[in-house]
């Protein structure tokens, strides 16, 4: 405590002071009074504090009026009418002693006066290992085993409902008795009995919804019109089901986005698409585990209000030199700034770190901030957003299939592939698309080398254009279940 008396001696002005992880020694080393101290929050650590040094604390304190503690402590420290005589000026007094008790009964009572639960209101539990300040210290998380402590001071245990404000679903709820009104996330880890929820908590409070289980579409959508204040949405479970599930519903109301599942195959452009169309006006999207790099460009094309993103790509091994990192990283970079168009006409900053775990693996950290201009091009700015989508969900069914994929390299190469997708896209372009096919398979047998891809890409899109291409998607393709808007 030498150091708080210099703090103290050259600020004399100092009206509050934290002071987190300090070792308490010796009380009398504070040779001068804290006379302007208002407001002290005290961790310790290391020895038991006992009463007799708290009181000489208190006294070097004349002004005090607000106290946090949390420290070690012998037994006298849970004695409720030394505290009282040491704290009747102050008007906020919290603390978490840690302590080993027997009596438990006897030392509560102590906190049972009318200067305690009246005058205060200052209410107290206590535990075979602690003795707290609630509602303050009370836990914030609970599941469905959820009881309030057994030996408190308070009088109605709502209080500790009140002060809970992650719920997590992990079974079947054996009884409703307490009712949550103040949740802020919830964690789905049991899909049993998601119909009680509304039972036992307020869903209108909800935030942030964390799926860990695997939950039927039309769960989804229930729990969904119950949570308005919805923000956030946290996967932690198979992603690819949850996009297959929820890939005729647009969730508009998510703009934080946490997947914390393996995304992904290599080269998986339709799953790619059902996450930018299932989630259109994501802000913030981070993704713990991902396989394939260039998902990200294509994220940021689509993801029109993305500003934010964190992705944690999948482990790799360590090399031997250290300057190899750096070259991975920088790989990395590349890939994602080159293939996403919309970086060039935005301002972005990023910033990238490995880190490694005891199997000598790395992960490759890297966050990206963006913030968009209006492009000037007129097709940059009107090119219809679903135009990927179209292809990417044919050329997936055609994989599922065994027989249609033995006829997909001869159905789908590469010009009638832009050709097919573009012609899709316009309420017109479906009358011409067998007109669209038998052009090109005259010019590719016309054009022959590395000309093919680049003539079809150019013709296709101006064919796209040709046949009314630039519509506005967002309203005339609907999904077959609509919005959910929160």
């Amino acid at each position: 405590m030498v150091e708080l008396n210099a703090i103290c001696s050259s600020t004399v002005q100092l009206q509050c002071l934290v002071v987190k992880h300090a070792s308490w020694n010796n009380p009398e080393e504070i040779t001068l009074p804290l006379l302007n101290i208002k407001r002290l929050i005290l961790h310790l650590k290391g020895e038991p504090v006992s009463i007799r040094e708290m009181n000489q604390l208190m006294l070097d304190l004349p002004d005090l009026q607000h106290f946090e503690l949390v420290t070690k402590g012998l037994l006298d420290m849970t004695d409720g009418q030394s505290w009282e005589k040491m704290t009747r000026s102050l008007l906020t007094f919290n603390f978490n002693i840690s302590v080993s008790m027997d009596w438990i009964e006897d030392i509560i009572q102590s906190f049972r006066t009318s200067f305690w639960l009246e005058e205060k209101q200052w209410f107290v539990a206590c535990t075979w290992d602690s003795l707290y300040s609630v509602p303050y210290f009370s836990d914030v998380c609970a599941n469905t085993y959820f009881r309030p402590p057994l030996y408190s001071s308070v009088t109605d245990e709502a209080l500790f409902c009140d002060h809970i404000n992650h719920f997590i679903l992990n079974e079947s709820p054996k009884q409703t008795r307490y009712y949550f009104r103040h949740i802020k996330k919830l964690e789905i880890a049991s899909s049993e009995s998601l119909e009680m929820l509304s039972v036992f908590i307020d869903m209108s409070s909800i935030e942030c919804l964390a799926v860990s289980t695997l939950i039927e579409l039309s769960r989804i959508l229930w729990m969904l019109q119950l949570m308005p204040r919805l923000k956030k949405l946290s996967i932690n479970t198979q992603v690819s089901y949850f996009l297959q599930k929820t890939h005729k519903i647009r969730l508009e109301c998510i703009e934080n986005l946490e997947i914390n599942d393996p995304l992904l195959n290599n080269n998986d452009y339709y799953a790619a698409e059902r996450l930018c169309r299932t989630f259109p006006h994501v802000e913030t999207l981070c993704i713990s585990s991902l396989k394939w790099a260039g998902l990200i460009p294509r994220v940021i094309e689509r993801l029109k209000n993305l500003s934010n993103v964190t992705i944690n790509f999948e482990k790799v091994v360590s090399p031997q030199q250290p300057n190899q990192l750096q070259e991975i990283g920088t790989r990395y970079i590349k890939t994602i700034v080159g293939e996403a168009r919309h970086l060039k006409h935005a301002m972005y900053s990023y910033r990238y770190y490995w880190s490694s775990d005891l199997n000598q693996t790395s992960w490759f950290c890297c966050h990206c901030w963006i913030q968009r201009k209006v492009p000037k091009a007129f097709y940059q700015k009107h090119w219809p957003p679903q135009r990927g989508y179209n292809y990417y969900r044919i050329d997936h069914f055609l994989e599922r299939n065994f027989f249609l994929q033995l006829l997909r390299p001869f159905v789908f190469q590469s010009s009638l592939e832009f050709s097919l997708s573009y012609a899709l896209l316009n309420p017109f372009g479906r009358w011409y698309a067998p007109l669209i096919q038998l052009v090109f398979l005259v010019l590719r047998n016309l054009i022959c080398g590395s000309y093919i891809d680049l003539f079809s890409i150019s013709v296709a899109q101006l064919l796209g254009m040709c046949f009314d291409g630039l519509v506005n998607y967002n309203a005339s393709i609907r999904p077959k279940h609509g919005v959910v808007r929160c």
